[in-house]
């Protein structure tokens, strides 16, 4: 018999080190399969799909028929029933996405996360958001309320019924059972939305920042808006002396597309329209495809969860898609405090009168609680009361700065306009339905089956002075009435278009309004490539299909790369490294293929450039500055007022020229995607750094566990293609698409039956659920699916049928929750 002796197995200290990692190894294989088991046992809070439920507050019951992606086709004998049942299903599926949107906006993500999420719900609490959302619902139509009830009564419903485990989520927040819906809690999602898409503040508190920085003149370069609008000289005594310290960048609340033409203008003979609105890529997605049926009509398309109705989609006889106008309806005010008490500021007059208080307790996670006080001057919440934020670093010594903003106003009346749009049954109902929108204000397009096609721009505008030398562009001071709004764009003034000459109509976040139109609604706005590029294309496809609408959307050429290209082209001859990346850039058709090296080397250039041309300016800064900037780019590389100087590197004594920077840029790239990628430019592929990151909140920003929430997957596309995956420059993994189209919709008016549907991810926010992920390869892959309403190809695509019946209609047969589909 063979034996090891200590020749062979190693000295005593090497056997003890390999017992130690041998037992390290079994403690993590042993900690691994707790986990599973764990994370297994979960498969029980998956939601049953087939069955009778015994529910209350329903009038008649409802079916909720599911396909093989689990899209709901909630049938009902009204409106308000099929609300309910969007409820449930809404719940079923989404019910943790659900928990943490109306968290957010009420401001109570430190009693599921403690201590870490105390600055975000000190923000939320300050602004008054879900305030404001409690105060909209006693202000809407009693329709509008009693389907707001409706819906909460069906999440509710789905509590009760509920006999499984909750979804992990709820586990790891110590958050169980969930509480309670409530009807303001869908109006505080929908202000979420509007928090999301609107992005003034944020801007003005950086711009006016970066005057300390950069000067007034470059500040004004750097942010420069569309139209002619000088930064106020008044900047120069405030601002020059603030604080130091990093300036938050800007959230991105810009792209999306949509489009119509008329039947003049397409195969069929009746509108087509496609809408993919741009947001950021989650896990589950923020969309929630459904259908709700009722005796009076259909409804389908894309749902926030949390919001009974259909959003983005289309009805029986009216569809329409949605994009951010991005409109200026948030100011930052400065109010001067009183140098001997700073509980009073200063009023138009010359007055000092006290700011308004409120006090709130925050609970946190592991015993605990913060009580802040709140302030409001007579614009709004005192925002830089909000320690570690974007506005408290914006308040100068001695002033406060204070938010003016349309969503916290009481009257809005937005929900009521989502629930007449939904039930439209002619273009004419439809723009009358949108007067009604309070914001966030969105580029609509719609269409008829009797072939009318339009534009509107619903949402609340704020009117300013012509004295108001700010131009909604940085904080202004609260002490003069000038400043103030002077009330808001009537409602039946919006601007609108309606059946154009030339049939066809398109928005890409550019300007949407006429030269002519008299109200100022913003002063910048999206860059012309995707609006030109959907134009060109719906030029050379005409008539249009169903089709040609599907290639649009699934366009990748980037035509700013291209406009860019020739720039850079002009500092050649290039060397060394540099040369072989530059030939095939030269020779590139701006397609932004996964497959490709040219969009990698691309986006690297390019990333490298803007660090050459403006982060000596920034200096610490500058990570959070760091983007494409294409106006702003453009404008140095053709010094156009002399802007090339922002090519001059600081930090030495000579004066640099720009195609000194291109060079140097491109020789970064070769450095760096050599290293990365391997020596041969050929073998590089985008796809392999480009993959759309869907991140699951919060528990996909874990250490340890984000894996299990995340997922990932190669795309096309980049951020200025119709396949949009925008991406943030810098960081460990700067090409990741983050951002882009997570639902897209295409409606023939004169088949709905073969309009299009598809979301980023799958139905389900249940990561144990085999719908969590199932459309994202479609999706990925510029695919799509049918979502039918007539009802026999409902029943004929149906494999789960779930009865919900009234309560007093029978005794209680509730559904199981065996986790079975």
């Amino acid at each position: 018999m063979a034996t090891i002796d200590d020749a062979d197995y190693g000295s005593p200290m090497t056997r003890w080190l390999k017992r130690i990692g041998i037992g390290v190894a079994a403690l993590i294989a042993l900690s691994a399969l707790l986990l599973f088991d764990f994370v297994q046992s979960f498969k029980y809070s998956l939601p049953a799909y087939d069955g009778t439920v015994s529910v209350t507050a329903l009038e008649a019951p409802v079916t909720i028929l599911r396909d093989n992606y689990a899209i709901p086709h909630v049938q009902a004998g009204s409106f308000r029933d099929a609300a309910y049942g969007l409820g449930y299903a809404h719940a079923q599926d989404r019910l943790w996405q659900m928990e943490m949107a109306r968290r957010f906006v009420s401001g109570r993500l430190s009693e599921m996360f403690g201590a870490r999420a105390l600055p975000t719900d000190t923000m939320m609490r300050t602004m008054g958001l879900y305030r404001a959302a409690e105060e909209a619902v006693e202000r809407l139509t009693p329709e509008s309320r009693a389907i707001l009830f409706a819906y909460a009564e069906g999440v509710n419903g789905y509590l009760r019924a509920h006999k499984g485990r909750w979804p992990i989520e709820f586990v790891l927040a110590g958050v169980t059972p969930p509480q309670p819906w409530r009807p303001a809690d869908s109006i505080a999602v929908l202000k979420g939305m509007a928090f999301q898409l609107s992005s003034n503040a944020f801007t003005e508190a950086a711009r006016a920042r970066l005057t300390a920085v950069l000067g007034r003149q470059s500040a004004q370069d750097f942010f420069a808006p569309f139209e002619a609008a000088p930064l106020p000289a008044y900047l120069d005594g405030i601002y020059n002396a603030t604080r130091t310290g990093l300036i938050d960048g800007v959230p991105d609340a810009t792209a999306s597309d949509n489009w119509v033409v008329d039947g003049a203008h397409s195969s069929t003979g009746k509108p087509l329209l496609a809408n993919d609105p741009h947001l950021g890529f989650d896990i589950p997605s923020v969309w929630y495809l459904a259908h709700l049926s009722y005796p009076d009509g259909d409804v389908v398309g894309g749902t926030l969860a949390g919001v009974p109705g259909i959003i983005a989609g289309r009805n029986r006889h009216v569809a329409w898609g949605l994009t951010n106008t991005s409109p200026d309806t948030q100011d930052l005010y400065l109010e001067r405090l009183n140098p001997d008490n700073d509980g009073l500021y200063q009023v138009p007059g010359g007055q000092w009168v006290p700011f308004e208080t409120r006090v709130e307790t925050i609970r946190l996670r592991f015993g605990g609680e913060r009580r802040i006080t709140i302030r409001e001057s007579r614009h709004g919440p005192v925002m830089s009361d909000a320690a570690g934020g974007s506005f408290a670093a914006a308040a100068p010594p001695g002033y406060a700065i204070s938010l003016a903003w349309t969503q916290l106003q009481p009257d809005d009346t937005s929900f009521d306009a989502l629930m007449a749009l939904d039930q439209a049954q002619d273009a004419a109902a439809f723009q009358t339905g949108a007067e009604k929108y309070i914001g966030p204000m969105q580029n609509i397009v719609y269409a008829d089956d009797a072939g009318h096609i339009g534009l509107v721009l619903p949402g609340r505008v704020p009117i300013r002075s012509a004295m108001n030398d700010s131009l909604g562009l940085v904080p202004a001071p609260g002490w003069d009435g000038r400043y103030d709004w002077q009330g808001y764009i009537p409602a039946n003034a919006m601007f609108s278009i309606a059946d154009p000459p030339s049939g066809t109509i398109a928005t890409a976040n550019n300007k949407t309004w006429a030269d002519d139109y008299p109200y100022p609604l913003a002063r910048a706005w999206d860059v012309l490539y995707r609006y030109d590029r959907i134009m060109a294309l719906l030029n050379q496809t005409a008539p249009a299909s169903v089709a040609s609408f599907e290639a649009i959307q699934t366009d990748v050429v980037d035509t700013y790369a291209l406009d860019l290209k020739s720039r850079l082209m002009k500092a050649a001859p290039f060397e060394g490294a540099s040369a072989p990346l530059a030939r095939l850039i030269e020779t590139w058709d701006g397609a932004m293929q996964r497959d490709r090296p040219e969009p990698l080397i691309w986006a690297a250039w390019t990333q490298a450039l803007a660090a050459r041309i403006y982060a000596d300016e920034l200096g610490a800064n500058f990570n959070n500055f760091w983007g494409y900037r294409p106006e702003f780019t453009l404008r140095v590389l053709d010094d156009v007022g002399g802007e090339s100087r922002w090519c001059d590197d600081r930090a030495t004594p000579a004066i640099e020229d720009c195609l000194s920077r291109i060079r140097l840029a491109l020789a970064d790239a070769a450095a760096e995607l050599s290293r990365d990628h391997g020596a041969d430019p050929a073998t590089w592929r985008w796809g392999d750094a480009h993959k759309a990151i869907h991140q699951a909140q919060p528990f996909g920003q874990f250490p340890g566990i984000a894996s299990l929430f995340n997922r990932e997957i190669e795309v096309d596309g980049g951020s200025f293609t119709l396949l949009r995956t925008d991406y943030n420059m810098g960081g460990d993994r700067p090409y990741a698409a983050r951002h882009g189209a997570a639902y897209r919709g295409i409606y023939d008016l004169a088949a709905p039956e073969r309009s299009r549907y598809i979301i980023s991810t799958g139905q389900s926010g249940n990561l144990l659920s085999p719908h969590y992920d199932d459309l994202m390869g479609l999706w990925a892959a510029g695919k799509f699916i049918e979502i039918p309403t007539s009802p026999d190809a409902v029943a004929a695509s149906a494999i789960h049928r779930l009865t919900l019946e009234p309560a007093s209609a029978q005794l209680p047969r509730q559904a199981q929750n065996n986790g079975k589909h």
